[in-house]
């Protein structure tokens, strides 16, 4: 991955699943020797006393405001002092948000305090502020609480689906920590030989070989009436090896140390892969490929993982130095 400089960049919210996911990304930074950047997007209303503030009269002349901002409400005070309320809330927030990045770096500092940190907290739209932060990142790192995919497109977890499907960088979705396994641990890459494939396995290659893994490499195959049959076939699933171990020969040669496992699996491709890395240190896949229709920014099966990948998920863009 020819990176450069370029920082692991980690988008922070106040979760468990966002600390995780500026812990995961200290150690990212630490195994390629980058800095670390701390990104915290916050977007507030212009106005604090917007379309939720109640206007009354008084018995005063002119009119009083009530502003009502999440669960803090503003005091009732005459029109022309509104300007000194929305300094004040605006004031507020940014200490919050500057409060939430020093936590941040506290958690990244005790996981890796040789890394060097540095923090933004940026006022805008969190799909948009990540977005414009990963054209400078040579991974942007996510975190993703364990909801149901329909409840988490109410909640912050939903921007991990626009920002993946933009990002010219790796992004990388940790949704729980790396499992506890024996030796010697794996990566889990996803392969059906589309071009964002490619740089996914030259991606997990990298990492298997950076951390002392060796590398699962997972065809997946949905079934079909007439597959259902013949996949059983020793010559079926011969053949599906040998298509496997075309696509990796070129980056075998390349990480040598790296020892590789062939797996073909007939199945729905969302569940077999969660399932063949349930014990894995991260599982792979390219933004496109392995389903899903002409003219979609994000494949169908990238998709679902975001919402069913049992731990850290990277997802590798077609475009970008991989490799």
């Amino acid at each position: 991955m020819t990176t450069g400089r370029r920082p692991v960049v980690v988008g922070v919210e106040n979760s468990a699943a966002g600390m995780l996911a500026v812990s995961w990304a200290a150690d990212e930074a630490a195994r390629h020797a980058l800095p670390l950047r701390l990104v915290h997007a916050s977007e507030w209303p212009a106005d604090p006393a917007g379309a939720q503030a109640e206007a009354e009269p008084s018995r005063y002349d002119g009119r009083l405001h009530r502003a009502h901002v999440f669960d803090w409400s503003v005091e009732t005070y005459p029109e022309a002092e509104m300007p000194v309320v929305r300094r004040s809330w605006a004031e507020r927030r940014r200490a919050a948000d500057e409060a939430l990045l020093d936590k941040a770096r506290v958690v990244a500092a005790r996981r890796r305090p040789d890394v060097p940190v540095t923090t933004a907290a940026v006022d805008g739209r969190p799909v948009d502020v990540l977005r414009a932060q990963a054209r400078e990142a040579s991974v942007l790192v996510l975190g993703s609480r364990r909801l149901s995919a329909f409840t988490e497109l109410l909640t912050t977890g939903s921007i991990a689906v626009p920002v993946s499907a933009h990002a010219p960088c790796p992004v990388a979705v940790v949704r729980g920590p790396e499992p506890i396994t024996g030796e010697p641990p794996t990566v889990v890459v996803g392969v059906d030989g589309s071009a964002g494939c490619e740089r996914a396995v030259g991606y997990a290659f990298e990492t298997a070989s950076l951390r002392g893994a060796g590398l699962r490499a997972v065809h997946v195959r949905a079934p079909t009436a007439s597959m259902v049959a013949a996949f059983g076939s020793e010559a079926e699933v011969e053949e599906a090896l040998i298509r496997l171990g075309e696509t990796l020969a070129g980056w075998s040669e390349k990480y040598p140390d790296v020892l590789v496992e062939r797996v073909t699996v007939l199945g729905h491709r969302v569940r077999a892969l969660a399932d063949v890395a349930a014990d894995a240190l991260c599982l792979v896949v390219g933004s496109r490929g392995m389903g899903g229709f002409r003219g979609m920014l994000l494949g169908s099966v990238t998709n679902g993982l975001i919402h069913h990948a049992p731990g850290p998920l990277v997802i590798v863009p077609q475009g970008g130095d991989v490799g």
